[in-house]
């Protein structure tokens, strides 16, 4: 309870600070399923280039991207709410955005408290220091290592369950899981020594590296846990849903999606 207050105070002032309003819960009057009639408002964590961003003060990005061309494809303004990652699903579910945009993995835990429209699929990829010699091409190379991961993230349970479990069965140690509140802190974190690698999303994993002038590099060789990700609407919200997934469409057929693709190397979604 303590949690859930405290994540909700957070998202709200939060909001606060964005100078956007939650508007209504009922549903916007023009018929889009938003809270306030003619606008879309997007939830995202803006520190999570090359999906989310501030470029000055402006959202940037595939999922600022995205959201505005859906927007505009359903009539509709868009507006962001700078929200930190594990704290989006809260934020969603209290009313203080209409949907996430923000590399949201589709699990089945999520399912159970979203409703998801598939929008594109990724991976993980994992980060090293390029001076060094230590080049972990598949999870349990990560073995026994100290590995910086997003806090909330997907990744999360996977290396200190399934990929800690191989390990486990080789004689070896588990991975030792370190949380971050943002990816670029754990790209700091890489750089200063304090971990060994990081696991991050393949697109945020090239951005990294070509940000950082060669000293950093990515040693896997294929996407590590594929995964599709989704916009996420609350839980029975028909008729947001149906507006995205028309807008959406509407972004295949005249080759806004793919261009959207292209630009940012992402795949495209597999169905619902």
């Amino acid at each position: 309870m303590r949690v859930t207050l405290l994540r909700s105070i957070t998202a709200g002032l939060l909001l606060a600070l964005c100078g956007c309003s939650s508007g209504s819960s009922s549903g916007g009057s023009d018929g889009s399923g938003t809270m306030t009639a003619g606008t879309l408002t997007v939830g995202s964590d803006l520190t999570y280039p090359p999906y989310a961003y501030l470029d000055g003060k402006t959202p940037a990005g595939f999922d600022p991207d995205i959201s505005r061309a859906l927007a505009k494809a359903s009539g509709l303004k868009s507006t962001f709410v700078d929200t930190r990652f594990e704290q989006l699903i809260a934020g969603l579910g209290t009313g203080h955005f209409d949907v996430i945009a923000s590399d949201l993995y589709i699990t089945d835990a999520r399912k159970k408290q979203v409703d998801f429209i598939p929008y594109f699929t990724t991976g993980n990829s994992i980060v090293v220091q390029s001076s060094g010699s230590y080049r972990p091409t598949v999870v349990t190379d990560l073995c026994g290592k100290s590995v910086a991961v997003i806090k909330g993230g997907q990744i999360v349970e996977k290396l200190r369950g399934e990929a800690s479990t191989q390990c486990k069965a080789k004689g070896e140690q588990a991975v030792d899981v370190r949380e971050f509140g943002t990816d670029p802190e754990g790209t700091q974190a890489l750089l200063s020594g304090q971990v060994d690698a990081q696991v991050t999303d393949g697109a945020v994993a090239k951005a990294a590296a070509d940000k950082t002038n060669g000293r950093l590099t990515i040693s896997s060789k294929s996407l590590i846990y594929p995964v599709q990700s989704g916009l996420a609407v609350k839980r029975g919200d028909a008729a947001l849903k149906k507006t995205l997934t028309t807008a959406l469409a509407e972004l295949k057929k005249n080759g806004t999606y793919a261009e959207l693709l292209k630009k940012y190397n992402l795949g495209q979604a597999q169905g619902s």
